[in-house]
């Protein structure tokens, strides 16, 4: 889409480098639970989600519909109270004990 953007060759460039920095640290840092704005610890309880970041700063918020559920992956959908935006926590099965993925599952399928 860059590509076909009037404009100088040089501005398209630092747009592009620009989107694919951005990506890769969404990437590292939302998907891949790397980084100090990752989800270090996420606690659900009666629709109520706490979520703290590597830097240590405490969110809370409600669960949303749509949150995600398959036996290889869980997506908790979530929007932080004064936020305009739903939030998303992807957990895949080796973050937590077979005991507490299986409970989350369950939790987030009724919910």
């Amino acid at each position: 889409m860059i590509a076909a953007t009037p404009g100088p060759l040089a501005a398209r460039i630092l747009a592009a480098t620009w989107i694919a920095c951005a990506a890769l640290e969404a990437i590292g840092s939302r998907a891949l639970l790397r980084g100090p704005r990752a989800v270090t610890h996420l606690r659900i309880a009666g629709g109520v989600v706490e979520v703290e970041d590597g830097m240590g700063s405490k969110r809370t918020g409600v669960l949303r519909p749509g949150s995600f559920v398959a036996p290889w992956l869980t997506i908790v959908r979530w929007r932080p109270e004064g936020a305009r935006r739903d939030r998303t926590v992807p957990i895949l099965p080796g973050m937590l004990d077979a005991e507490s993925f299986r409970v989350l599952r369950v939790l987030l399928r009724h919910a």
